[in-house]
Parts: structure tokens; C-alpha cells; sequence
């Protein structure tokens, strides 16, 4: 490993840090961690469709979406950890002078 560390595997920023033996930066680390949880977790079907819906991992909580008629099914305190994260990431901008948006 580099002085400066290995870049990430996903994002390509400098980490000293492992994550199954790759170099993973700690965001990219937690949300590969949520990724593989959404693997791991039942398959549902849309209350609305019937269909089977899809995971993905949205503001650090996996969300199911239906392909069909694009709901989406949130779970017991989701709505609750997407809205902090989101309102830290307006705190953070607005720390550092930027938009949300870019």
C-alpha cells in the first residue's frame, strides 16, 4: 500500500482503508454493505401490482420499487434516516458555500 493508501475500487478516492480485502473508502464501504444486505433480504411484491419489486439503495436505506407502477415501499424508520441524511447534506453545503446540486 501507497503512502497516501490504494485508490478505492469503487469511487477512486485515496483509502488506507479494506473492505473484503479491496481497498474501500468509508462511504463507498457502507453503502456496499447496504447493497449486499438488500441481496440478503426477502423478496416483496407491490401492494398496488402484484409485481416483484426491485432494492436499491437510496440516502443510506434500501428502498423497494416497483417496476411497473413506480411506487416506492419504504420500511418501519426509513422515511426518518433518509430525511436526516438528506438534511445533513443540506447542512453541508450550506457550511461550505455550495448547493446541493452541485
Amino acid at each position: 500500500m501507497s503512502l497516501l493508501g490504494e485508490k478505492c475500487v469503487r469511487c477512486g478516492t485515496r483509502t488506507r482503508q479494506l473492505f473484503e480485502s479491496q481497498p474501500t473508502c468509508p462511504a463507498c464501504a457502507e453503502h456496499l454493505k447496504l447493497v449486499l444486505a438488500s441481496a440478503r433480504e426477502a423478496q416483496r411484491s407491490c401492494p398496488v401490482d402484484g409485481r416483484v419489486l426491485d432494492k436499491a439503495v437510496v440516502h443510506g436505506v434500501i428502498i423497494d420499487r416497483c417496476p411497473q407502477c413506480a411506487g416506492v415501499w419504504l420500511d418501519a424508520g426509513e422515511m426518518e434516516r433518509m430525511s436526516e441524511d438528506v438534511a445533513a447534506e443540506v447542512w453541508k453545503s450550506a457550511a461550505f458555500a455550495r448547493t446541493p446540486f452541485g
